[in-house]
């Protein structure tokens, strides 16, 4: 097996006895050089077993032409669910608008400072869209003392940079007030990890409209998103709370329907149990049984996120916060 040797394209050029810029020519497939010389250089270069020096070309251009788009280490889970896979396709295709690709870095869940700090300096893309849940205080303050133009998708609330984000409070309490409306009393609330700064207002947005109505406003679990733990943390809610007659979901996804099979196992009346969920998904629509929604504009963030990032990168300043409503649909 040939071994890989930096070359570098001066020292290609010396051995084919051309000139640099030939041999530029002929590896990008330009005008300018004969095809009898270009075959000559691709031999040479393929007997090397050259590589040609991507971190110094991008350097020299000052920019990769790529954004990277970073996604927690549950890859499985993140791709599985509408959310982050609408927000990816649309930050894609933002990024193809403008000749760009698009990287996903999968966050290293036990040194999500690595990740960070290992894209900042291999300077690999030239710029980031994050999850603002994937941040803490620290990470945050080395992505702003860096010189890497990033975009939140989410806030956080040590975060003041730009931000893409739903009006989740707002929406939460629209939501259970859509249940409140349709003769529901005894509502609980199953919401995400209680650390998201999302979780805490859609909390907020449950509580407040049940206490408007003078209904008993505590009946509230977070958890994990994984199976295990959402299905255990609705079995505990339920046995807590036997007379629950409606339940509000702050999250969506596959996190609804491992809350849809635990009532199931329980025996619950699905056609006079009241279900809202933060969030539009599909299969609903095929349920036998009645869900409130609330249908995020996914696609118009993500490409949100994209606009804003390329401002960035182009030293214009984007909105520092930019916030869409959700729009509530009922099956």
């Amino acid at each position: 097996m040939k071994s890989v040797m930096n070359y570098t394209i001066a020292e290609i050029s010396k051995m084919a006895n051309v000139a640099k810029s030939t041999v530029s020519k002929a590896l990008n497939g330009q005008k300018g050089v004969s095809e009898a010389k270009r075959q000559e250089i691709l031999k040479l270069v393929g007997d090397m077993n050259y590589r040609p020096n991507l971190a110094a070309r991008a350097l020299a251009k000052r920019k990769t032409e790529t954004i990277g788009l970073i996604i927690p280490a549950d890859v499985d889970y993140t791709l599985s669910g509408v959310y982050w896979s609408v927000i990816i396709a649309a930050v894609a295709d933002e990024a193809s608008k403008r000749n760009y690709n698009l990287l996903l870095i999968m966050l290293n869940a036990d040194k999500p400072l690595k990740t960070l700090e290992d894209t900042i300096l291999k300077q690999s893309v030239d710029g980031l869209v994050i999850p603002a849940e994937l941040l803490n205080a620290q990470a945050y303050t080395m992505l702003s003392s860096s010189d890497m133009p990033f975009v939140l998708q989410g806030r956080a609330s040590f975060a003041s940079h730009c931000c893409v984000d739903v009006r989740s409070e707002d929406g939460a309490f629209r939501l259970t007030k859509k249940l409140v409306e349709k003769g529901f009393s005894h509502i609980g609330c199953i919401a995400g990890p209680e650390s998201f700064l999302y979780t805490q207002e859609r909390i907020a947005g449950f509580k407040k409209a049940l206490a408007d109505s003078s209904l008993e406003n505590d009946v509230i679990v977070t958890t994990r998103y994984s199976e295990e733990a959402t299905k255990e943390s609705v079995r505990r809610l339920l046995d807590e709370k036997p007379n629950l007659d409606a339940l509000f979901l702050a999250a969506g996804g596959e996190f609804a329907f491992y809350v849809f099979e635990v009532l199931q196992e329980r025996g619950v009346d699905m056609s006079h149990f009241g279900i809202a969920v933060f969030d539009e998904y599909r299969p609903f629509h095929f349920l036998p049984f009645p869900v409130i929604a609330g249908r995020q504009p996914i696609r118009q963030m993500g490409s949100q996120d994209a606009r804003n990032l390329f401002q960035l990168i182009e030293k214009e300043t984007p909105p520092s916060l930019s916030l869409f409503d959700i729009e509530i649909l009922e099956s």
